[in-house]
């Protein structure tokens, strides 16, 4: 199955219908609106990350002009086959001497099923995720295309010696949605003049995928020799499918398939990357210890919303007090070439504990029209949220575990924790409405009265979680010290002269 010519992609028209198997042809040289279409969300953010790639080497465009015309029309055939043909050798699954995202002559002393390309199925946190039975049972080419990319790129390494890929083990990936299938890749397909600006100049870099050229063990490799292919289709592992059985139903997308994979082969490597390649789809955190300025992949780390990484996925914050960050290059790139559209922003990753995934992130926030040149607004809507929150959870924290230089028990409940869950659950859609219908020109208002609603929210959470223990005769002094710094927090969140609303 080669990704360049064959069926491979899992579609459904865009206002709805059947599924579909259809080609990069098909995709990206007609007007039909396609959306992707897998049983689970974070295949489908593998396969828009996979195809996003493919057209970022195939026909990265020339300049800012070509982006917009690539956005709004539809390639030609012969101008489809002509991007492809240099590399019509290169994404073959099941090629002889360069199969896709693998290397010949894996060395194991037994097959490892598929279930465990597929993230989050096998594993002792598989229970948190709504997975088929059997779903990594028999995979079609496709998903197995899908799959092992997704491992490679944003998944935690197999775990035991294993690596994982150039932005560590849960990268959060941020893109462009557009209308359909075919704009929003577009949209998040790097020009020319850009990849020169952030990426190592190709003369210098070595920029054969993995699987043409292998990354041979025990090497040290700088980041900067690592070329644009070779880097978005990096595979720290030694993996090798093993031959495909017969025609059935793909397990994963349902559909049926002439051949599917059961098994594969995978084997330890040692190699080190010294320094950060600047992937185009994840937003950094910098840090400057000792004078040396780190960078790191933003990651899931909390059970927290994407809301609250707003400040970091979506504004440039030059480094102060030793910490900054720095927006995904397509993000960037957007802002620039459309300064006047609103925003639709796919968010997407996974959060984990080592190897075990604990779960499974894919949102979409939508940002009104100015959110370019408002990034202040932005940031003080989510603060606010923020705020409120660590209010509540400070009072809480106090009257859990009381205060002890005062001598006054706590509750020895962890009421604190649960509230700030609730606290996200309820603000859920709160925050994310408002940044996606507000009118910066009447922001202040807005602000206004959503503190209003973050001093409500939060009333309701500390009365609903001190409620239990409000007549327990050993608690009423910590109850009454919780309740008067939970005010003072709330107090301190006021606009200096504001009301409460």
């Amino acid at each position: 199955m080669n990704l360049l010519i064959d069926n491979w992609i899992p579609v459904r028209p865009r206002d709805g219908g059947k599924v579909q198997i259809i080609t990069l042809q098909t995709l990206s040289c007609n007007n039909e609106q396609w959306r992707l279409s897998l049983p689970r969300d974070d295949m489908e953010l593998a396969t828009l990350a996979l195809l996003i790639c493919l057209w970022q080497i195939l026909a990265p465009p020339k300049n800012d002009d070509e982006y917009r015309n690539r956005v709004r029309f539809p390639l030609t055939e012969d101008e489809f086959q002509k991007f492809i043909s240099p590399w019509m050798e290169k994404f073959c699954l099941n090629h002889p001497t360069y199969p896709f995202m693998q290397v010949k002559g894996v060395k194991a002393s037994e097959t490892t099923s598929m279930d465990k390309l597929l993230t989050g199925v096998s594993g002792a946190t598989n229970c948190a995720f709504i997975n088929q039975p059997l779903q990594g049972e028999a995979l079609c080419s496709g998903c197995t295309a899908i799959a092992l990319f997704n491992q490679a790129n944003n998944a935690p390494g197999f775990g035991g010696g294993f690596k994982s890929g150039l932005r560590g083990g849960t990268p959060v990936t941020t893109f462009i949605q557009g209308n359909d299938l075919r704009t929003t890749v577009w949209m998040n397909v790097l020009t020319g003049p850009r990849l020169q600006k952030y990426f190592p100049d190709e003369a210098y870099t070595e920029n054969q995928p993995t699987w043409v050229k292998p990354v041979k063990p025990n090497k040290s490799i700088s980041a900067s020799a690592i070329g644009l292919a070779r880097g978005l289709f990096w595979q720290p592992a030694h993996i090798e499918l093993c031959p495909p059985v017969g025609s059935g139903k793909c397990t994963c997308c349902g559909q049926p398939s002439h051949q599917r994979y059961i098994g594969f082969l995978k084997e330890k490597f040692n190699f080190t990357v010294n320094g950060l390649w600047p992937h185009p789809h994840s937003p950094r955190l910098v840090t400057v210890k000792k004078g040396s300025v780190e960078e790191r992949f933003l990651a899931f780390t909390t059970s927290a919303p994407s809301w609250t990484q707003i400040g970091r996925i979506l504004v440039d914050k030059i480094i102060q007090k030793e910490n900054g960050n720095r927006v995904a290059t397509v993000v960037n790139q957007f802002r620039h070439i459309a300064p006047q559209r609103g925003l639709e922003l796919v968010v997407g990753g996974y959060r984990n504990n080592q190897a075990s995934i604990l779960e499974r992130r894919h949102d979409v926030l939508i940002f009104t029209q100015g959110w370019q040149q408002h990034s202040n607004v932005i940031n003080e809507i989510v603060e606010a949220g923020l705020s409120y929150k660590t209010a509540l959870r400070k009072a809480l924290y106090t009257f859990s575990v009381g205060v002890k230089n005062a001598e006054f028990k706590g509750a020895g409940v962890s009421v604190h924790e649960v509230a700030e869950r609730r606290f996200y659950r309820r603000s859920e859609l709160l925050i994310p409405e408002v940044l996606a219908s507000i009118n910066f020109s009447q922001a202040d208002m807005v602000i206004r009265e959503l503190r209003g609603k973050l001093h409500q929210l939060c009333e309701t959470l500390f009365n609903e979680s001190v409620a239990p223990y409000t007549h327990h005769p050993k608690l009423i002094s910590t109850l009454a010290i919780a309740r008067a710094s939970f005010y003072k927090h709330l107090r301190e969140l006021q606009p200096q002269g504001g009301v409460i609303i």
